[in-house]
């Protein structure tokens, strides 16, 4: 298997006040192209800072990351931000959303950097949205009409409107009904079959599915060993 993305002690540490938070604290691993990977532990553990550092949001404290064998972290961060917008999809836990726009023009804000969307992303857009059960009514309706679910189903097709290689999602079934999560896994399984790369961050015991790969436990900033 091809390594997509590793990191190298990795470590976040942030002060408050007299005291130094370790986030995360010297974790190395990899993950491979077109793997389904899911950090898991108790808030607090470091799987959102992970998430983070793994996708060039955070830059870590120390240690290195890599994706496609190229440290992100002495790019420089105009080519970093360009990784990010191209490479990388992230759908946040509080999902991002601006609620007063319609859905279709949340689904097409990372095109705008790229001068905005053509009328063939706006088409793909609405297909992509369509697939995941929102009709063109509810692509055209404000994102806070939405439902928990619904809105994570659309935070999920804005993240892959640029096609990325890497699927980052920061508890993606926080807050949902069963059906709306078993949902989002049905999502999540189509990606991977598509040959997506994806890690999620959760604490949420109903993730699980033996369509995951892996599974990363973590505690106090660091990765637990299996067994």
């Amino acid at each position: 298997m091809t390594v997509l993305v590793e990191t190298r002690e990795a470590s976040k540490r942030y002060v408050d006040g007299s005291r130094v938070v370790r986030a995360i604290d010297a974790i190395t691993m990899t993950i491979d192209a077109g793997e389904w990977v899911t950090l898991r532990g108790p808030s607090g553990s470091g799987k959102t800072t992970l998430l983070g550092v793994l996708g060039g949001m955070i830059a870590p404290t120390a240690g290195d990351v890599l994706f496609a064998g190229e440290s992100i972290v002495r790019l420089r961060e105009h080519h970093r931000a360009e990784l990010r917008r191209t490479k990388i999809g992230f759908v946040f836990q509080a999902l991002a959303l601006v609620p007063e726009m319609s859905v279709i023009e949340n689904v097409l804000l990372p095109l705008v950097p790229e001068g905005g969307a053509t009328g063939e992303d706006q088409a793909r857009a609405l297909e992509s949205l369509a697939r995941m059960g929102l009709d063109r009514g509810k692509a055209l309706a404000r994102a806070s009409l939405l439902s928990g679910g619904e809105r994570q189903r659309a935070a999920i097709v804005r993240a892959l409107i640029r096609e990325p290689k890497l699927l980052l999602l920061d508890e993606p079934t926080a807050h949902l009904d069963r059906e709306s999560a078993e949902g989002i896994l049905t999502l999540l399984d189509e990606q991977k079959k598509a040959g997506r790369t994806i890690v999620v961050s959760t604490h949420d015991p109903r993730l699980s599915s033996e369509q995951i790969d892996r599974v990363i436990e973590m505690r106090e900033g660091v990765i637990v060993p299996s067994g």
